[in-house]
């Protein structure tokens, strides 16, 4: 029997076995075709992008200088001055101006005494400027460390001082002279003038312009 008459045999016998076979063949080809991706597709897929560090570190030191330039900008406060000027009054000023630019604001009078005061000190809120006259010992002079200085009041006394005598303090508002006798009722007698940096809305830097004006 020759080999064609041998597989002529074998594929009747096993017919389905056969069908089935070339069906499994050609669909295993048709799916590896549609996987495959074709050079074309592989030309046209997106490359990852790649962050460039250099412009991230650039753009986090640009938000950080608005941030730092946003918290430095100039803010309204509120400053007394008296003495010899033209115009005692409180005026609102920007926490950048100096003591200068509030005097020509005032109006400076013939007989004021200018050599006692830094004209280039910086103004602070709630701030008390006494401009002396010529020949007069100064009553509240803005020192160079922005500390007013009393030469004729005596320290107030933090256990005996009524609301009246606290808001005479320069840069002791109402609000804060309430919350010093609020501690007092609530803790007793202050033991020491120190313990007014426990007082609340007095820090330390408020702290240190205050601390000079009270006794215990």
């Amino acid at each position: 029997m020759s080999f064609l008459s041998q597989l002529q045999a074998w594929y009747l016998k096993n017919r389905l076995l056969a069908t089935i076979s070339g069906i499994v063949l050609i669909g295993l080809f048709v799916a590896l075709i549609q996987f495959v991706p074709t050079e074309t597709e592989q030309a046209s897929s997106p490359l990852p992008i790649q962050q460039n560090p250099s412009l991230e570190a650039t753009t986090s030191m640009t938000k950080n200088d608005k941030i730092q330039s946003s918290q430095q900008q100039p803010v309204p406060i509120v400053v007394d001055i008296k003495g010899a000027v033209k115009q005692p009054n409180t005026y609102q000023m920007m926490s950048d101006d100096r003591i200068k630019q509030l005097l020509d604001k005032a109006g400076i009078l013939p007989n004021s005494d200018l050599s006692q005061i830094n004209l280039a000190e910086k103004l602070t809120d709630q701030k008390m400027i006494y401009i002396p006259k010529k020949g007069e010992q100064p009553k509240n002079v803005v020192t160079s460390n922005g500390v007013s200085s009393s030469t004729e009041k005596q320290p107030v006394n933090l256990n005996t001082a009524q609301l009246s005598d606290l808001t005479n303090v320069p840069g002791i508002g109402p609000a804060k002279a309430q919350a010093i006798l609020s501690y007092r009722e609530e803790q007793g007698q202050f033991q020491s003038v120190e313990q007014l940096k426990d007082v609340k809305g007095i820090g330390d830097k408020t702290y240190e312009n205050l601390c000079s004006y009270f006794t215990v």
